[in-house]
């Protein structure tokens, strides 16, 4: 049985080890910003996507060294942090529910791509914008549509 892409999206970001509340849809979710995310559910995703802690740190707007505090103390993502990190999750959820090999879509993430400008979609990242974008060509990739 296939998982619902939320349910991906959790396993993604550390299962329930890391996020312990039930979720079912994107509501869930938000619930579970709200309440606070930790920097682990971060590193998780950030494990799975093979970026540096600078990478990570600007699709999150943050330092490096604040998150490193954060983590240090234990202390929960900030709202906007929080969502990022979910949205990125979606993100590296739809890609690999894509391209089906996670090495392919990590190439694919490096690559410039011309259905967005020339720029590699990695770059995109750092903006709600530009992660609904790399979300939009992946779709057009699995149907088939030439991106």
């Amino acid at each position: 049985m296939r998982k619902t892409p939320v349910a991906t999206m959790v396993d993604l970001m550390g299962g329930g080890a890391v996020i312990p509340q039930l979720v079912h849809n994107e509501l869930d979710l938000l619930a579970v910003a709200l309440k606070g995310l930790s920097v682990q559910a971060l590193r998780a995703l950030q494990q799975r996507l093979g970026f540096s802690n600078k990478e990570i740190s600007v699709v999150l707007g943050v330092s490096e060294s604040t998150l490193a505090r954060r983590e240090q103390a234990k202390r929960a993502l900030t709202l906007d942090e929080a969502e990022k990190t979910i949205q990125l999750s979606a993100v590296l959820a739809k890609g690999l529910d894509v391209f089906e090999d996670q090495d392919d879509f990590h190439h694919w993430l490096e690559t410039p791509n011309p259905a967005l400008g020339g720029v590699r979609p990695k770059e995109l990242l750092s903006s709600a914008i530009g992660r609904e974008q790399v979300r939009e060509i992946l779709g057009r990739i699995e149907y088939g549509i030439y991106s």
